[in-house]
């Protein structure tokens, strides 16, 4: 049986499951090389204001302000689920929204007005 401290170490070693979502979104943005918040904020179409409230920590986004820096990042699949994840969130399988979302990512579709014609295709609400 490993002990409590191998099994501390076992869990922390990914470093992506210990942060959290503002941390995880920062190591994604300087990943997908955006230097500048306000580049980022402004591509995603997401407010000043809520923009410093998400990087503060004080609040995690809606689904779809979630939903516009998936797409405005081009997220791959597993970014997507640990980024949704951390803002307490979930595309699971039994929502035909999800679906149509998922469908989206896993079909490399990023462009927000793509994604909200399958959408409302399908009689969902539009990402704004």
């Amino acid at each position: 049986m490993e002990t409590l401290e191998q099994y501390i170490v076992r869990h922390t070693k990914n470093k992506e499951k210990s942060l959290d979502f503002s941390e995880y979104l920062s190591s994604l943005l300087k990943e997908h090389g955006y230097k500048k918040d306000s580049d980022f904020y402004n591509k995603a179409n997401i407010t000043k204001q809520t923009w410093h409230v998400i990087m503060s920590g004080k609040s995690n986004p809606s689904l779809e302000t979630a939903l516009k820096i998936v797409f405005t990042l081009k997220l791959n699949n597993h970014e997507c689920k640990y980024l949704l994840k951390k803002a307490g969130y979930t595309l699971a399988s039994s929502s035909r929204y999800a679906l149509i979302i998922r469908y989206c990512i896993e079909n490399n579709i990023y462009e927000i007005w793509k994604v909200n014609e399958y959408l409302e295709a399908n009689g969902f609400r539009i990402i704004e």
